[in-house]
């Protein structure tokens, strides 16, 4: 890191902005002595930890954004290019007219516009017979199982976060709405599975987790419900499903934190206390706002369809649709990739995204494609990463790997998620309506839970997990970054009945050898040794 000084940008109370922003990165990072010159993505930051940057960054009193912390991603950078025209986060729309105001039922605490993207998962949901959108997540925790406190875990939790208290109304109203109730009863089952052989606790634990997974009625509260089984003296198997209408996944590793951090300090007797999150309702005035930016429509209708990144369909209606192959990614691997991200100052996501996008166009035979990009719009606020709701956006992203090495690969997807950035809130529903269609069948994803990592870091669970989602896309490829637990993870789900069996094992071992040739060669074309690859298929 650079030596902490002085500099010429604005100052506050006699201290720089730039001095007042690295102060706010040690601290969201964890790192000592950051100077006016480092960089953000060499220090370790990603996109989810730059929206607690800019949150505290504006309760200091400094005017900055997401896409300015993007572009200049050093404390004087950020601080001098900051756009100081740009919107305000925290609109003052009133989202209920009065004639809705007054259909409020009394049960209620209050009501709001569900967003698009939640329409969108309830829609397809229903159109699944329920199928769709609903996760179910399991954890070892190393506590014994006291049902009375777990029930007051449970009930505190709920009271806390609205989104756990909240069911959508999609008739009553004059638009679909958002409506939280004061008291729900969260259903939670037990069961004792600590006399059970190995081979009878699998097949009780596969049982609850298909329980689980029924379908939830979008329009009653609460959208989520819980299972614990004793498997021992000193601990138990937490596992609750939700409708992904009501949780991201972000979310809901903040939920399991808390959930299991409340039970352990009322079991030892003990008041844990909890920063407040920020209002959900925020996210809705965002949406709202972005759908009425001509810039954001303009910049979608000029991307275009372009070639989407496209798998060969050799299905024959037969097979799993939902495949999900896993590996992990070779730890020698990971070392050069984390590297080569600091030298080149490029957020390790980007390096990843590449390697996907390169072995999607080498399958497709095409040097440009087009994925879904999943993205958070979740409000730069103070206290909105701890905030339970749905905040994610899968948006069209246009990579030209033609020509270029690794190292001009990661770059250029760095910049083309850049030019997402500021219009990561237009909603995917619109951006479908624009384009006539669904302009990507490939979704890549990227995930670093830190609060898992924390959660880890207590001891409270294992770094065991089982999380079972399905989604309507029918190719997803995943990095999950989960160092102190499962380790980085590659994860693939195809449609098989589309594509084929054995698709997401094959596609699964073309990305890690996009990475692997990455790793070991960064300035070598990235397409050349691919299409050897696929060609060899």
């Amino acid at each position: 890191m650079s030596e902490t000084a002085t500099d010429e940008s604005p100052q506050q109370g006699g201290i720089s902005d730039a001095a007042v922003l690295a102060r706010v990165w040690e601290e969201i990072l964890g790192v000592d002595g950051v100077g006016p010159d480092d960089d953000f993505f060499s220090l370790g930051g990603d996109s989810l930890l730059a929206v607690q940057v800019v949150g505290a960054a504006k309760e200091r009193g400094l005017r900055l954004t997401l896409l300015d912390l993007f572009k200049n991603p050093t404390p004087r950078g950020a601080c001098t290019g900051s756009t100081t025209g740009a919107q305000d986060e925290a609109a003052s729309e009133e989202l209920l007219t009065p004639e809705d105001r007054a259909l409020v039922p009394d049960s209620a605490e209050a009501a709001y516009p569900a967003t698009r993207l939640q329409l969108g998962l309830i829609y397809e949901n229903l159109l699944s017979g329920g199928r769709l959108y609903i996760d179910v997540v399991s954890r070892a925790v190393t506590l014994p199982l006291d049902p009375s406190v777990l029930r007051q875990a449970v009930d505190r939790v709920t009271r806390r976060h609205p989104m756990l208290r909240t069911r959508f109304d999609l008739t009553t109203f004059s638009e679909p709405m958002q409506v939280v109730e004061r008291d729900v009863d969260v259903p939670v089952e037990l069961a004792d599975w600590s006399d059970l052989g190995p081979a009878a606790k699998a097949e009780r634990y596969d049982e609850v987790m298909r329980s689980l997974h029924a379908p939830f009625d979008p329009e009653q509260a609460p959208l989520w419900r819980v299972h614990a089984a004793r498997t021992g003296p000193s601990e138990f198997q937490l596992a609750y499903a939700f409708h992904h209408a009501a949780l991201d996944g972000w979310s809901e590793t903040v939920l399991a934190s808390e959930l299991i951090r409340l039970y352990a300090a009322v079991l030892r007797g003990e008041n844990l206390e909890l920063p407040e999150p920020a209002p959900a309702e925020e996210y809705v005035r965002l949406e709202r706002a972005a759908l009425r930016d001509d810039a954001s429509r303009r910049f979608f209708e000029d991307l275009g369809t372009g070639p989407a990144a496209t798998l060969p369909e050799r299905g024959d209606g037969t097979g799993d649709p939902y495949r999900k192959a896993t590996a992990r990614i070779p730890d020698d691997d990971i070392r050069r990739i984390q590297r080569l991200g600091a030298e080149w100052g490029i957020p390790v996501k980007s390096l990843y995204l590449a390697a996907d996008c390169a072995v999607q166009a080498a399958l497709a035979g095409t040097t440009e494609v087009t994925v879904g990009l999943t993205v958070s719009g979740r409000p730069e606020t103070v206290g909105s990463e701890l905030t339970l709701g749905l905040f994610l956006n899968t948006l069209p992203l246009r990579l030209d790997v033609a020509g270029a090495s690794w190292h001009t690969a990661a770059r250029r997807a760095f910049e083309a998620e850049n030019g997402l950035l500021g219009h990561r809130r237009f909603p995917d529903a619109e951006v479908r309506a624009l384009l006539d269609g669904v302009p990507f069948p490939t979704v890549f994803n990227y995930v670093h839970f830190h609060v898992r990592d924390r959660l880890l870091d207590t001891g409270l669970v294992t770094a065991d997990e089982d999380l079972r989602d399905t989604s309507s896309f029918p190719v997803r490829v995943e990095v999950i970054d989960d160092p102190r637990g499962r380790g980085r993870l590659l994860e693939v789900v195809v449609d098989e009945t589309r594509y084929g069996r054995g698709t997401a094992e094959e596609l699964l071992q073309h990305v890690l050898s996009a990475l692997h040739q990455m790793a070991e060669g960064p300035e070598e074309p990235a397409l050349a040794g691919l299409l050897e690859r696929v060609g060899s298929r």
